[in-house]
């Protein structure tokens, strides 16, 4: 299967000389994870996510996207999935932008790692691990309790998108009660600098998804793949089974893809 059979060609662009609040704003009401940056001649100049936009600390910044995006690493219409799934694996990253062969500046399109997980499972393709203990890591995690602005800054620091919120029962049990994500920080204005005021005291439990979608040690990679294209979701916690829901570690889409190249 070709890049140019998934990708998404009606992408909203921002301006490199915009406001990064700007887009900031768009990302929160549009739900978007990251927007390709273009400058006044419509040339492909980056792209900001929302981790980025979450740097920015106050609701009147005069920063401009230019100051905060990150260089993108494109793609072509022609590329089979596979190469620009392994790309993404390469860089780290979660949608390469998709430029003309004979004009790179000129922008085409965008493809997402949940793009390319989502034709995987439409097309019916077998992953090569068969249970998710296999590619699972280890993952930070907080509690209810937890400050929004302490556990922002370190989901920032370790480029995190998502993380599980645990409830301490007893020694060494974290049972899993929630989950909490850039996206969830953006939609409910939320700001995570110590110069934030009064949101420095604001806890997890007020921000997080209060049911958190999980898995178990034993399921297949495929039932996996089905969830989180389903859902629309980067990352979801692992579990020792539905009864504890003990948390073990986390499976993220860089994995997912890993597992059927």
């Amino acid at each position: 299967m070709k890049v140019s059979e998934i990708m998404t060609k009606k992408v909203e662009v921002i301006k490199d000389n915009e406001l990064v609040t700007k887009a900031r704003a768009i990302m929160r009401d549009k739900g978007y994870r990251a927007m390709p940056v273009v400058d006044r001649n419509n040339k492909m100049v980056g792209i900001i996510g929302r981790g980025d936009v979450l740097h920015i600390t106050s609701v009147k910044s005069n920063l401009l996207v230019k100051g905060m995006m990150r260089h993108t690493v494109v793609g072509f219409e022609d590329e089979c999935l596979n190469a620009i799934a392994k790309r993404m694996i390469d860089n780290s990253i979660k949608q390469i932008v998709i430029v003309d062969k004979k004009d790179q500046n000129k922008f085409l399109g965008v493809v997402s790692a949940l793009d390319i997980l989502s034709a995987y499972v439409n097309e019916e393709y077998i992953s090569k691990v068969d249970t998710v203990e296999k590619i699972m890591k280890d993952t930070l995690y907080c509690t209810e309790e937890d400050e929004l602005s302490r556990i922002g800054k370190m989901m920032l620091a370790a480029d995190l998108t998502g993380m599980p919120v645990i409830k301490a029962e007893g020694k060494n049990k974290k049972v899993v009660v929630g989950f909490v994500t850039y996206g969830d920080l953006i939609s409910g204005g939320y700001r995570i600098s110590e110069e934030s005021g009064k949101q420095r005291k604001t806890k997890i439990k007020n921000v997080m998804k209060a049911i958190a979608k999980y898995v178990t040690v034993n399921e297949r990679v495929n039932n996996v793949a089905k969830l989180m294209v389903k859902n629309r979701i980067l990352r979801i916690p692992v579990v020792d089974n539905e009864k504890n829901k003990n948390l073990e570690g986390i499976v993220d889409i860089e994995e997912m893809l890993r597992a059927y190249l």
